[in-house]
């Protein structure tokens, strides 16, 4: 009796996706009933990203498409981020015609994740959404849950997620709270000896650290250098060491950029996830307004300092200090992830809220379980 595998096509743009994915597609790898197209577009290609796709390559993945969906001049507009996503949904669309794949696997907030989700609708595949119902600020928002709204099957971080999906018409048989992939990522990263990143980061361990991540808010543009610099001048007046890590691609990240490189700290375009997570398990802090202060930090034990509306809404943990974009508010909360000892001790008792790293399995066993035969094309509120 010959068995056929569903085929699951997966859209990578930049490493925040790719960190998610990856245990995944390790997953559907060992499996007997599923099998994967990778396609790779986005900061993956571009040498001012250093060429990430090839952490996928090392990873022994194999890519079945990859294109631009930048244009060669690309400008750091919202117009772009439009031309980009539209560029995507034509490139997409070739691709999932020639590849004819039984599963769309979608994610979280990201420009390409929406349009493959957009055109696996209109040509009748089954979309899965992964990291819906989440709150957070910026045009992720927007992207996250018009993408919901094309997907049929839905696999959420967690429960209170899962409640807004439902609120928001979803099918509840169809809603399943797996927890966040990026947890699983972590437990799977080997440690790197303390002397080693040590010398490569010119940092001592013993000392206090912080770990900087702040991306461009592309729906405040035009206040992004201000707020940058608010964080900037806050880490130097507390002259504690930081390492900073340049944000994505999104409109407004020029700006930030340019801003980072003239406040000579130390600071890296890019960071593969292996040494990110390194750094992050002996920081005092990791701040900014990355998702990965919600999610991945908690995982670990260390404090967040929130900064801004980013991730607004965000389900979190105790250990994530909100602050607005204020140089004193943000220099007294480094300065409480530093000293404050109780708050301390309830940050190493914490559980994170996104599962507990074994979110893959959870969500391919479903996939390989879940009859698509039954699930209909044809959408509609559930009110």
């Amino acid at each position: 009796m010959i068995f056929f595998k569903k085929k699951i096509l997966i859209v990578t743009e930049r490493r925040a996706d790719y960190t998610k994915f990856r245990p995944i597609i390790k997953e559907i790898e060992k499996s007997k009933k599923l099998d994967y197209f990778l396609i790779v577009t986005g900061s993956h290609l571009l040498s001012e990203y250093k060429n990430t796709i090839d952490e996928i390559y090392s990873d022994g993945f194999k890519i079945k498409e990859k294109f631009q969906m930048y244009s060669k001049n690309r400008k750091d507009t919202g117009g772009e981020m439009a031309r980009s996503l539209g560029n995507s949904i034509i490139q997409l669309t070739n691709i999932i015609e020639k590849l004819n794949p039984d599963i769309i696997l979608s994610g979280f907030d990201i420009g390409s994740n929406l349009g493959v989700a957009i055109v696996g609708a209109h040509m009748n595949k089954v979309v899965a959404h992964l990291e819906g119902g989440e709150v957070t600020g910026t045009i992720d928002e927007s992207i996250r849950h018009a993408t919901t709204k094309f997907a049929h099957i839905h696999f959420t971080t967690n429960e209170i997620a899962k409640k807004r999906l439902i609120k928001m018409g979803e099918n509840p048989k169809l809603i399943f709270t797996v927890g966040n992939p990026s947890l699983d990522s972590i437990k799977n990263i080997e440690k790197i000896p303390v002397k080693e990143l040590e010398k490569e980061f010119e940092l001592d361990l013993k000392k206090p650290f912080v770990l900087v991540l702040q991306h461009t808010v592309t729906t405040e543009a035009d206040k992004g250098e201000k707020n940058i610099l608010e964080t900037l001048q806050a880490i130097k007046e507390l002259s504690i060491q930081a390492v900073i890590i340049h944000g994505n691609a999104d409109f407004g990240s020029s700006q930030i950029k340019n801003i980072i490189k003239k406040s000579k700290l130390k600071h890296y375009t890019t960071l593969s996830f292996a040494k990110y997570i390194n750094l992050l398990r002996h920081a005092s802090a990791l701040v900014g307004n990355s998702s990965s202060g919600k999610m991945e930090a908690p995982f670990l034990h260390i404090p967040t300092i929130n900064i801004g509306t980013r991730q607004e809404g965000r389900v979190k943990a105790k250990s994530v200090i909100d602050v607005d974009y204020n140089k004193k508010q943000i220099k007294k909360a480094i300065q409480k992830a530093i000293l404050d000892k109780k708050f301390l001790e309830s940050v190493k008792k914490e559980k994170s809220p996104y599962g507990k790293g074994d979110s893959a399995k959870k969500l391919v066993s479903i996939l390989e379980k879940i009859d698509l035969e039954k699930i209909s094309r044809q959408k509609k509120l559930g009110y």
